[in-house]
């Protein structure tokens, strides 16, 4: 099976990979090729949460969406694209969820001149994912792998076990390191490219930068070791079998010092420049190698951040096909005037196929149209209930001192509904359903179009941020492209 090259994307640079080899080319080749890039650490929020294995994949990635606007710090108010790891934990009868996501402001900022030229972005990944694709190198071994990253912008440290993610863990980059212990970035580098964490290779003017080094390295370590440990229990991790140092060709010795300083002992370590002497920027060959993957459908459970959908060749849409089988009729009835009939045979037939997809695709936007008239009709009568229920609060208005009680139970279950209507609105959702449940609860059955799936979540953290004790869904499910939720909100 042959696979396609792709076009990767770096510091406004393009390069044709095909999957050994780079070969700059022209952004005016992206529409022969899938085009990819990263997107670093700092531009993610993380969030890890556990659910039911009994969830479908549906209910799962919807409940992921919940949770990371509800405790992954999400604001509301913007769009993000999400993706996320799932880890199936038989003895638990769980799953393990790790989802990233990225705001479309942060990919905009990245990608959206290039978007602008050439009209998609196919793949995005998170940077550090990129290791995934040094398992798919010849002769390489699945073991427990810890791949440590240090580069000028940013840093991190990744866990693999047998070729499979399980945990990453931001640290500080070249930069960062260079402030804490008061030089400049560049001449950072060449300390660490001469004397590495070697104390007898420094001299003595820079003995005091080694000792600030060494105390910066070991602080790292630390963060390391505690997410190895945390991740022991989960994953059944024995140890480490193996690191990767990755920075810039070269290697880091004296790391074994202070990896066996914190219990890793005997931990083989090796510098990645060993992988091809062709490629000197390792992180760089990763980074495309696994887009390439992807890109090919070889890569399993594959993360993909971009939200740019590229559209489809004209001549592969109805209407262009429509058009290139004219054009080829009329042509051929110039040259050949007898021709003309046959042709025309084909050109029905090719019309009365068209035709017969557009009546499918009519009979399916017509299903969706008559359930969106009666949701809005729904709408109406309920809108009719509220204006009724705000003339009734005048009348009963007059009587407020002699029922106090009753009226404040009114005030409450008018002020839900009242709330109900205007988030709602906010986030340009409809109802089905709105029941109340005296003045404790109210159930909201929301639907969505699929594109706007995110707003359920929005929808449930703004019921918190007004003030309510809890807003939470047991059923979701996906209706011809609808998502319908029934939401449950507690005072």
């Amino acid at each position: 099976m042959s696979r396609k090259p792709i076009i990767f994307l770096e510091k406004d640079e393009a390069w044709l990979f095909d999957g050994e080899l780079f070969k700059p080319c022209d952004l005016s080749e992206a529409k022969n090729y899938s085009v990819g890039g990263s997107i670093p650490l700092s531009s993610l929020q993380v969030g890890n949460f556990k659910f039911s294995s009994s969830l479908s994949e549906t209910e799962l990635e919807v409940q992921t969406e919940i949770k990371m606007y509800d405790e992954g710090g999400l604001n509301a108010d913007l769009d993000y694209e999400i993706g996320s790891f799932k880890h199936v934990l038989e003895t638990e009868n769980s799953t393990i969820v790790e989802a990233f996501s990225c705001s479309h402001d942060s990919i905009n900022e990245a990608y959206g001149s290039i978007v602008k030229k050439i009209g998609s972005v196919d793949w995005i990944i998170p940077s550090f994912i990129s290791y995934a694709a040094y398992y798919s190198i010849e002769e390489s071994i699945a073991k427990t792998d810890l791949f440590y990253y240090l580069g000028e912008d940013e840093s991190y440290a990744v866990l693999f076990q047998n070729g499979k993610y399980i945990a990453h863990r931001r640290t500080l980059s070249l930069e960062q390191i260079s402030k804490d212990i008061g030089i400049d970035t560049q001449r950072c580098r060449n300390l660490l490219n001469k004397n590495a964490l070697i104390e007898e290779k420094y001299s003595e003017e820079e003995s005091i930068f080694f000792a600030q080094l060494q105390l910066s390295f070991s602080k790292q370590m630390e963060k390391f070791v505690h997410t190895i440990n945390h991740k022991r229990g989960i994953f059944g991790l024995e140890g480490i079998d193996r690191i990767f140092v990755d920075f810039n060709g070269h290697s880091l010795d004296g790391l074994d010092a202070i990896f066996a300083a914190y219990g890793m002992e005997d931990v083989e370590i090796n510098t990645l420049t060993s992988l091809d002497e062709a490629h000197t920027d390792v992180n760089r060959f990763l980074k495309a190698k696994y887009i390439f993957l992807c890109a090919n459908e070889l890569c399993d459970n594959s993360i993909n951040l971009s939200p740019y959908e590229r559209r489809a060749p004209w001549y592969k849409r109805p209407a262009g096909h429509l058009g290139l089988v004219t054009a080829a009729a009329l042509f051929l009835a110039v040259l050949h005037p007898g021709y003309f009939y046959i042709n025309n045979i084909i050109l029905d037939e090719k019309i009365q196929e068209l035709q017969t997809n557009i009546t499918a695709m009519e009979a399916k936007t017509s299903i969706l149209s008559d359930k969106l008239k009666r949701v809005k009709i729904e709408l109406k009568e309920n809108n009719e209930k509220l204006r009724n229920i705000q003339i009734d609060n005048k009348v009963y208005q007059v009587t407020l001192d002699t029922l106090p009680v009753l009226m404040n139970e009114r005030f409450i279950r008018q002020q839900m509904m009242n709330d109900a209507v205007n988030i709602l609105q906010k986030y340009k959702l409809s109802a089905l359903a709105l029941d109340q449940n005296e003045t404790h609860s109210m159930n909201i059955h929301v639907i969505a179009d699929y594109t706007k799936r995110d707003s359920i979540a929005k929808f449930m953290k703004k019921w918190m941020q007004t003030g309510y004790k809890e807003a939470r869904t047991n059923e979701i499910y996906l209706d011809n492209n609808i998502y319908e939720s029934k939401i449950e909100v507690l005072r």
